[in-house]
């Protein structure tokens, strides 16, 4: 085999080993030794690489998503190298350009205080947001920093690319992209001190939160996780190559610095929730190159994360296109749990695997009923009881490397996951999915217990039209194809269909409904432009649907970074100064959980969800005058009920916690009736009457709790402050797009808030 002069120069420049023997001028003349001693340093040399196609431009193939060669030289656009016109990147002020030896043309960016020059392409498209990387991509870049860094709070930050903006950008829409750039490894650092890979990576908020988020996990001077390779770090203003490569079958993420793998992570770490699942839709931050455009009013941080220097072959790619080990190593993939009497199969795989790789146990045992293929690492069978087991899998080759993990597996019982039905409304359609893990299909449903309401039937799911109101207890029934049963107590609510009709009529004095293109400005539907309520921080379009509401209604994390708050401070109509006879405020509230963001931990530590801040005006500076709240405070069951604080401006006329709980002489009805357990939507209200110096408080339009004149008390509405009015945080001052918000404080609602309405007159039952 002749191999050409170029492939054995790159190879030997590559190589560990010094070549003395091989003088470079006389190449010619050490030809064919040349071709055997680095064929044998490529087989021999533990470090040497499989593919060093990175150090050359990259050339399109099968597995390229999206490819920039940068190569255009002039104008305000690079386009995509595979001829995808929808993918073009265009210069939000103007195109800096560079040029590089051997590879031509460059993308070039300015560090400065005004609005950088980047490149900007397509908004939520699905190439660049990985949605066709399904099991694994490698996102790489040839990049050239300029100047000594440090420039970010003493942090030196890069963003190379991607559709994250770290909220500094986002005019509308949701939050739910990547971003890829450097950082320091320390957090704060030059340059000179190092800077290395750094990516985010963020899914929908919709179901849990905090929504995939993996930043602070994938952060260098967080997680560490360095393989120990040199150098690990960039240090200079010379031309590298970056690449960031991730896998889902092991949730394994690995950064490589000129083609040596520098870190790997794999998630979850400490927290289940923080794993990436790249399920988000309609995300609203462009695709963006070179650091991080600003739309905020006013703007700030505006140079945060903007590259200083140039960038080149920038590639997307559908797989792994880069070694990560270098001898036989058995992926660490997690193992689905098992279902007793269900068929079981997954296969297990190896990173530099020869094809006739054995498997083999060597501690331990599967559970009963499984085995292993030894031919092709696939555990298959059916198993026959529940429990966990833990065993050590050995994969082994013809040149006798071998690796071992150990693995674990849990088989479990079949369940009946669906806990709580979604309220239904009198001549509304409804359907609900009743939803099982681990019973074998088909699946036979029935009713044990009680009577479904007139119009509702039952299938697979719930559905039909109901005719007639009320709150119906039900036990449903599902056996599957061997015989296992398991049943489930719920209560199918249907509403009148008023509770749903949440709109503007002549007796509305405030309207919030959050529906609309923008879910930044969220309007008072009665044309009040100081009650135009505004994030409290850079949390994006959170609005998101959930069973039971057909509209979009923002979802919060309960760590109070996400919520909202009026433009205009002390406003009178949102305190009720106009209505001088009667009020009804009403929300519609879906609580989250038990544990704020789903059991997620912030800082170390879980954050039981024990009360949260509906809307009001008063704050955490005890200005303002009224809060409704949901608390299970004093609760015997641990449900939430909804209350009331309202404060005039003397001591003595604070009527502090209207609430089933705290008061539980003024319930009415069953005291089981007035809480709330699930995690369904439901309609809060508080009515008052001056006349009667009546409270009451309604749940999903029955009346659960009343009293007259609280503690001989009578409502005073005289309180004069410049507290804003605020939905799901209760503030700590004056906010707006990253103000004064409670973050991680007490009092954060924890779920979904839908519409807000004040009324000038008692809306329900009296």
């Amino acid at each position: 085999m002749i191999l050409p002069k170029y492939w054995i120069l790159n190879r030997l420049q590559t190589c560990r080993f010094c070549w003395t023997t091989i003088v470079m001028k006389k190449l010619d003349c050490f030809y064919h030794v040349s071709v055997v001693l680095c064929l044998v340093a490529l087989v021999c040399s533990p470090t040497s690489r499989a593919d060093d196609s990175w150090r050359r431009p990259f050339e399109p193939d099968e597995h390229t998503v999206v490819l920039y060669h940068f190569d255009e030289g002039v104008g305000n656009e690079t386009h995509d190298a595979l001829g995808d016109k929808s993918l073009t990147l265009r210069a939000n002020k103007r195109g800096l350009w560079g040029r590089r030896k051997g590879f031509g043309a460059t993308a070039r960016f300015e560090r400065k205080d005004d609005d950088p020059n980047l490149l900007v392409g397509p908004t939520n498209h699905d190439k660049l947001h990985l949605r066709s990387c399904t099991k694994a991509w490698t996102i790489e870049a040839w990049v050239k920093c300029a100047g000594a860094g440090g420039l970010d709070r003493g942090r030196t930050a890069l963003n190379l690319c991607g559709t994250d903006d770290e909220g500094f950008s986002l005019p509308t829409g949701l939050r739910g992209g990547w971003s890829f750039g450097l950082h320091s490894k320390r957090g704060k650092g030059t340059i000179k001190d190092g800077i290395t890979p750094w990516a985010r990576c963020m899914g929908s908020p919709r179901g849990k939160d905090p929504n995939h988020d993996t930043s602070g996990i994938l952060l260098p001077y967080v997680s560490g996780r360095f393989t120990g390779a040199e150098p690990a770090v960039i240090s200079d203003n010379d031309w590298h190559h970056v690449a960031w490569q991730f896998r889902y079958r092991d949730q394994t993420h690995f950064f490589f610095v000129d083609g040596r793998l520098v870190r790997r992570v794999q998630l979850p770490i400490t927290d289940e929730n923080r794993i990436v699942v790249n399920d988000a839709v309609d995300v609203g931050v462009p695709f963006v190159v070179g650091g991080f455009p600003h739309s905020q009013d006013p703007p700030f941080n505006l140079n945060w994360g903007t590259l200083h220097g140039q960038i080149d072959e920038l590639r997307i790619s559908s797989v792994m296109r880069y070694p990560i080990a270098h001898r036989l190593a058995i992926i660490r993939q997690t193992l689905p749990a098992a279902g007793i009497h269900i068929p079981y199969s997954v296969k297990l795989g190896t990173d530099v695997a020869r094809s006739d790789a054995t498997w083999k146990i060597v501690k331990g045992l599967l559970p009963r009923g499984l085995m292993l293929d030894a031919a092709d690492g696939r555990i298959h069978g059916t198993p026959t009881a529940s429990g966990t087991s833990t065993f050590t899998i050995e994969a082994r080759d013809v040149s006798k490397a071998s690796d071992s993990h150990r693995f674990t597996i849990t088989v479990v019982e079949g369940a009946l996951v669906t806990e709580s039905l979604p309220p239904a409304f009198v001549g509304v359609p409804y359907r609900a999915r009743l939803n099982t893990q681990h019973l074998a299909a088909p699946l036979k449903w029935e009713i044990v217990k009680g009577k479904l309401p007139a119009g509702i039937e039952l299938q697979a799911s719930l559905r039909g039209t109901p005719r007639t109101e009320g709150w119906t207890p039900l036990a449903i029934k599902v056996t599957d194809a061997n015989g296992e049963s398991r049943q489930r107590d719920v209560v199918l609510k249907v509403l009148p269909k008023k509770l749903m009709d949440v709109k503007r009529d002549k007796r509305t004095i405030a309207l919030f409904d959050w529906q609309g293109p923008d879910g930044k400005l969220i309007p008072d539907r009665m044309g009040e432009k100081s009650h135009t309520l505004t994030w409290t921080n850079m949390g994006g379009d959170r609005r998101v649907r959930w069973p039971g509401r057909k509209q979009r209604f923002p979802q919060f994390t309960g760590h109070g970074e996400h919520g909202f708050a009026s433009a205009g401070k002390g406003p009178a109509k949102l305190d009720f100064k106009t209505c001088d006879q009667e009020w009804t405020l009403e929300v519609w509230i879906r609580r989250g959980g038990p544990l704020q963001a789903f059991g997620g931990s912030v800082r170390g530590k879980q954050n039981p969800f024990h009360y949260g801040h509906i809307c009001g005006t008063y704050d955490k500076t005890k200005r303002g005058v009224w809060e409704l709240y949901l608390s299970d405070t004093q609760s015997t069951d641990g449900s939430m009920a909804p209350g009331v604080h309202f404060f005039g401006t003397d001591p003595d006329q604070a009527l502090n916690n209207l609430h089933p709980w705290h008061r539980p002489q003024g319930i009415v009805g069953n005291r089981t009736d007035a809480g709330i357990r699930d995690t369904e939507w439901h309609h809060v209200a508080w009515q008052y009457n001056y006349a009667e110096d009546l409270h009451q408080l309604f749940l999903d339009g029955r009346l659960i709790w009343k009293m007259h004149s609280p503690d001989g008390r009578k409502l005073v509405n005289n309180r004069k402050h410049d507290a804003q009015f605020s939905v799901s945080t209760s503030l700590t001052g004056y906010s707006r797009y990253g103000g004064g918000f409670n973050y991680l404080g007490h009092g954060n609602f924890f779920g979904q808030i839908g519409e807000i309405r004040i009324s000038d007159v008692r809306r329900y039952g009296r």
